[in-house]
């Protein structure tokens, strides 16, 4: 999780659009799933691509044990 760390303090450092996602939205899995997908395809190092995995394993994690927290996203 540290690149996505890393890059959003980056972005917001550098004045650069980014998107949060939190693992208690109900979307969140599918589109990282999608990310993933897309991250490989276009050939992300070795490492992003494992710790991006990481991260995504964590929504899983956190919606199927807490699966009452999870919704349709809102501010």
């Amino acid at each position: 999780m540290r690149h996505q760390l890393a890059l959003l303090r980056k972005c917001l450092r550098d004045d650069v659009p980014a998107v949060v996602i939190s693992a208690k939205d109900i979307c969140s899995v599918p589109v990282l799933r999608r990310y993933l997908e897309e991250a490989i395809a276009r050939g992300c190092d070795e490492e992003f691509i494992e710790d991006f995995r990481a991260v995504l394993n964590g929504f899983i994690l956190f919606q199927r044990e807490e699966p009452e927290n999870v919704k349709i996203p809102d501010l």
